[in-house]
């Protein structure tokens, strides 16, 4: 039902298939668009003790690790999709790092991040109710639009040259609703990681939170070091710290999901304004969830922050508090 050996599986162009034709001695990382195995190889090449220094930093201006050329590095440590377990079938006790999303937070990151990162298109959420229903289906959007026109029966007129945005909310609103383990990408993740070409090599599974905090990262790195022999000059935190600090710093995905959680978990008042309409539409979804009698409001205006969130639902009168239709 998901087949690893589909490499189009997140829309990834087929010249992201990276040095197929050999393994690395050292790590070969397996990952899915998105999730950050171009940094960590050139991480990891940099700050190893038995690679050569590389004096360049890898980000963009998205803070996505897409502009060094291979011969930048060193050919000990390399990157792969899932491809790799096809091209390599034959092949036991690879060192391998395989990088997995564990929470909701992950999976609301990797809603827009696949859009947007992979291949550096830019591609965002904000597209399906910003631009003209025409340009859409010229962008690559045209199965999600026809999906929203569909779902709320929308007569392609004058009046709706664009698709309101409370529509584009909604509908993926309705998306995070589900539980987490029906959900095509979860899915797929899983099928990856139980896949049994991994039984017969020298795997790490690395947690995706990595890659969201200095601490988490900083943690994770040690082990991995310590599993695979990578021997990293820990002496240069500092420096460690500040490409980490930076890459975060580009990358509005990861602080947008961050803050999305730490709203939701009481501990942020910050401004929600700017948040792109899925992880709007994530908010709406936990405040469904746990409080079954609210509905979110179908309006283009978001709420402003934290303390409006909870004034909305501390002050939702009950006469409004039916059975809610779309929870599952």
């Amino acid at each position: 039902m998901y087949d690893i050996d589909l490499f189009e599986q997140f829309s990834v162009p087929k010249d992201y298939r990276w040095d197929v034709d050999k393994n690395a001695k050292l790590l070969n990382i397996v990952f899915a668009g998105g999730t950050f195995g171009n940094f960590l190889k050139w991480f990891l090449d940099k700050f190893s003790k038995k690679t050569p220094e590389i004096s360049l930093t890898p980000f963009n201006d998205i803070g996505t690790s897409h502009s060094l050329s291979k011969v930048s590095y060193s050919g000990l440590i390399q990157r792969y999709h899932a491809s790799f377990i096809n091209d390599n079938k034959d092949e036991t006790q690879l060192p391998i790092c395989l990088i997995l999303p564990s929470t909701k937070k992950h999976y609301l990151y990797l809603k827009k991040a696949q859009w947007f990162r992979v291949g550096d298109k830019k591609i965002s959420p904000d597209d399906l109710w910003s631009k003209p229903i025409g340009d859409l289906k010229d962008s690559g959007l045209k199965s999600q639009v026809e999906n929203i026109i569909k779902l709320h029966n929308i007569k392609e007129t004058a009046y709706f040259t664009w698709i309101p945005k409370f529509v584009v909310r909604d509908w993926y609103k309705l998306e995070f609703l589900q539980p987490l383990e029906d959900t095509y990408v979860y899915k797929w993740f899983q099928k990856l990681k139980n896949h049994s070409f991994f039984e017969n090599q020298n795997i790490y599974f690395l947690d995706l939170e990595t890659f969201f905090s200095w601490e988490s990262f900083l943690s994770e790195l040690k082990k991995l070091d310590y599993h695979f022999g990578i021997d990293i000059d820990f002496d240069r935190q500092n420096e460690m710290k500040d490409i980490f600090d930076k890459g975060l710093g580009l990358d509005s995905i990861r602080q947008d999901a961050n803050l999305v959680t730490n709203i939701l978990d009481n501990q942020s008042d910050a401004s929600l304004e700017g948040l792109d309409v899925s992880m709007q539409a994530y908010i709406y979804a936990e405040i469904e969830k746990q409080h079954p009698g609210i509905m979110a409001p179908l309006t283009n205006r978001f709420f402003r922050d934290g303390d409006e969130i909870r004034q909305f639902i501390e002050y939702y009168p009950n006469w409004y508090r039916p059975k809610n239709p779309t929870l599952p």
